[in-house]
């Protein structure tokens, strides 16, 4: 019969191994016997597709999209193509917002910085570096 000879760990490999075995072991959710879980109330927002969100029901709550009122678009740049060439002021944009029935403006140079976000009531200025008007946009 073979004599099974005991080497111990040395103290700092054996701490080295512990530790992060007792860490991980303290990071793991205790486990409750009886938890149910409750069915999500009927007004919580879906959390895979948002439906029924906070943003989704205060944008509900507040002022229709124009094109659903009597059948106008929210911003028309056919109205405000007479305006390209012409130099940009504040007073000309605020025109040019007004006949495109869009409900605000940006002017847009050559080179700004602009968000990329889309809103259909908003008409873009496009302008040239001298800032004369080259175009319209809605978005």
């Amino acid at each position: 019969m073979s004599r099974r000879i005991r080497v111990p760990l040395p103290r700092p490999l054996l701490a080295a191994l512990l530790v992060p075995a007792f860490a991980l072991a303290a990071c793991t959710p205790a486990h409750d016997e009886g938890f149910e879980e409750e069915p999500p109330a009927a007004d919580v927002a879906d959390a895979d597709t948002g439906a029924g969100s906070a943003i989704e029901t205060e944008a509900a709550a507040g002022d229709p999209p124009a094109e659903s009122v009597a059948g106008v678009t929210p911003c028309d740049t056919e109205a405000v193509q007479g305006l390209i060439g012409q130099p940009g002021s504040e007073a000309l944009y605020e025109k040019a917002r007004q006949d495109a029935g869009a409900r605000q403006h940006r002017a847009i140079g050559p080179g700004d910085a602009v968000t990329l976000d889309f809103r259909e009531d908003r008409l873009n200025i496009d302008l040239d570096a001298e800032g004369r008007i080259t175009g319209f946009r809605c978005g």
